[in-house]
């Protein structure tokens, strides 16, 4: 989520929106919720005369922070900052309503149908509209159909207002075609091999190594080390705690039946025609016997697949066509029946009845729910309790005890999170190092001090006490002896396979007749069927043809020929030019619309109260 808060806020004119609208945070306020006379009632965002509720807002943080980013917890998209991205651009949008009300600026009909056909989520394998993967995508996102229009009638009129400046601005043809030549453009090679091998290299006497250790002694110092004690409360580690009688299971079956009933659905396949005559005389043509998918190919040209809806529920379908379907028998025409495609024809080919399952049939799925349930029930029942004994003086040792806890320690953790010797930890070791503000807060919390109770996130939590602390040092030889011999095995090695290769280029061009070449590659190493497949192609891309250079992978030295460059087609070349253009192009009115959101904020004198929304959320989330 982080990644894709600082993508959105690249452009040097979103930047300066975002600052607006930090500014506008700091002058009201996170925690401002006043509904005194000059405050603002129960709006979050205002700009000139339209608004937004806290709770509009706090319905999309929530929608967001459950569709896009794996139903974190409240707290965690708080201090991830979710909330003041979804501000932005929920800001950024209404700036522009208030605009097209100043304007008069509106979304017509047409202008929703031209846009829905052009949406490329929505076509088939021809680029023609289906109304089929329509309802599907709008079912997988969970929106009705009236939602999405409404966000589609939202962005249709902010593209025509920042359109009204942006379409002057357009990158000339050239420069898409100059980088879609350069990255198109593949390279053939022919590799030589000679492989690391370690294992073959003579072991060094133990003088032979100590010299060899001190040259390079500065490679095993040791870095401020800790040794941590911690005490972690997580669901997972309480789930044997937990007693679940039959009685709870059923009742909760009993209590959640909705969860385990299956939905009747339809088979449906649909075809639209743009007037009513035309869908009436389609439908006169099936009463009379004509078959609907030879209507469909006759009148429209439509496969069976093009008219074919799949299986569908009730709030798959448009409000207009849902109780028709679903209120008809099999093999029944619906229809015709005016939606904002035109005028729809469909017929029910299958009722899939809905089902109800057993309690025996979900059992073990309430087992493992319920068993879960109360355990991150537990947690905070333990976390209460455990909080008030540190409160009153108990050590974490005492406090383990008095829970049921047991503490475990993590020896020799470096700042970076890394052991000794530089490397990550491993196992559940590496699980807790991991956590939400472990590293911090083993770092910041004195010897011997134990740390308040810290939330990791998904209901875990843990309290630690940095128990020694070692400050860097110079490590002995004995200590790092088995390591600086396989370090020194390794480096041999490396000199004796490199040497090997220059050897072998001395021989000249002739090492590499009877070596046979790779197919095409690209920059990034696409076309390439090896692990060192970027190394490579970097390679070759750097030295003009029929040059040739060693390389080291860490595991083999390479000689690497550039034997041949295959520029791109110019079909090739133009669609991908084509495709670039269109994106420099949409960059650039990015930074133009985003400009002009700016502008729109000072004139529509945008308000933020992001507080009024915390609380919302907060609130929900205790």
């Amino acid at each position: 989520m982080l990644q894709s808060i600082r993508t959105g806020s690249k452009s040097p004119f979103m930047k300066i929106f975002l600052v607006f609208l930090a500014g506008g945070f700091a002058i009201w306020g996170i925690g401002d919720v006043s509904t005194g006379f000059f405050g603002p009632g129960d709006k979050a965002i205002k700009a000139g005369s339209k608004s937004l509720s806290a709770l509009e807002v706090a319905q999309e943080f929530d929608f967001i922070r459950r569709a896009q980013y794996n139903s974190i917890s409240t707290g965690d998209a708080l201090q991830f900052g979710l909330l003041n991205n979804v501000m932005s651009t929920m800001a950024r949008t209404l700036l522009f309503e208030a605009e097209a009300s100043r304007l008069n600026v509106v979304s017509t009909r047409s202008m929703q149908k031209s846009a829905l056909l052009r949406q490329v989520a929505f076509q088939d394998e021809t680029g023609t509209f289906s109304q089929g993967r329509f309802v599907s995508a709008l079912s997988q996102a969970g929106l009705s159909e009236g939602d999405y229009l409404a966000q589609l009638d939202k962005s249709i009129i902010s593209q025509q207002i920042s359109d009204s400046i942006s379409l002057g601005a357009k990158f000339p043809n050239s420069i898409s075609e100059e980088l879609a030549k350069y990255e198109l453009e593949r390279r053939i090679a022919k590799i030589i091999n000679f492989d690391i091998r370690p294992d073959e290299q003579p072991i060094p006497d133990v003088n032979e190594l100590r010299d060899w250790f001190k040259k390079n002694i500065e490679n095993y110092d040791a870095p401020a080390l800790r040794d941590i004690k911690l005490l972690l409360i997580s669901p997972d580690d309480l789930k044997s705690e937990v007693e679940l009688s039959l009685d709870e299971m059923k009742e909760a079956f009993e209590q959640r039946s909705d969860e385990f009933k299956t939905p009747e659905k339809r088979v449906v396949r649909q075809m639209v025609f743009e007037t009513a005559e035309q869908a009436l005389a389609a439908r006169n043509a099936i009463d009379s016997g004509t078959e609907f998918g030879e209507v469909a190919e006759t009148l429209l040209g439509l496969t069976n697949e093009d008219i074919f809806l799949g299986e569908l529920t009730f709030n798959d379908l448009d409000i207009s066509m849902a109780d028709s379907i679903f209120n008809a028998e099999a093999g029944a025409l619906v229809g015709p029946i005016e939606s904002l495609f035109g005028y729809n024809l469909a017929i029910v080919d299958v009722i899939i009845l809905g089902s109800n399952d057993s309690f025996d049939d979900v059992k073990e799925q309430i087992n493992v729910t319920l068993r879960m349930e109360k355990a991150i029930d537990l947690v905070y029942e333990k976390i209460n309790l455990i909080e008030d004994s540190l409160g009153t003086g108990s050590t974490l040792e005492e406090v383990a005890i008095q829970n049921s806890l047991t503490t475990q320690t993590i020896n020799n953790l470096d700042k970076q999170g890394n052991n000794i010797d530089g490397e990550a930890f491993v196992g559940p070791e590496s699980d807790i190092v991991s956590m939400t503000d472990f590293l911090e807060t083993s770092w910041s919390t004195d010897i011997e001090e134990v740390s308040t109770l810290i939330d990791a996130g998904n209901d875990t939590f843990f309290v630690l006490k940095p128990i020694k602390e070692d400050e860097p040092r110079k490590r002995s030889f004995e200590e790092v002896e088995e390591r600086a011999k396989s370090d020194f095995l390794l480096e041999i090695a490396i000199a004796s396979a490199k040497l090997k290769a220059q050897n072998h280029m001395r021989i000249g061009p002739s090492i590499f007749e009877d070596i046979d070449p790779t197919s095409p590659f690209r920059r990034s190493g696409v076309g390439l069927d090896n692990s060192d497949a970027r190394l490579i192609a970097q390679t070759a891309f750097e030295q003009p043809i029929e040059a040739a250079k060693i390389v080291e992978t860490g595991k083999h030295i390479l000689i690497i020929k550039t034997a041949e460059i295959v520029p791109a087609s110019e079909t090739e070349v133009a669609d991908t030019a084509a495709f670039y253009l269109s994106q420099l192009n949409l960059a650039a009115s990015k930074n133009i619309s985003d400009a002009l959101s700016v502008s729109l904020s000072e004139r529509h004198k945008l308000e933020l109260y992001p507080g009024m929304v915390q609380q919302l959320l907060v609130g929900q989330n205790n």
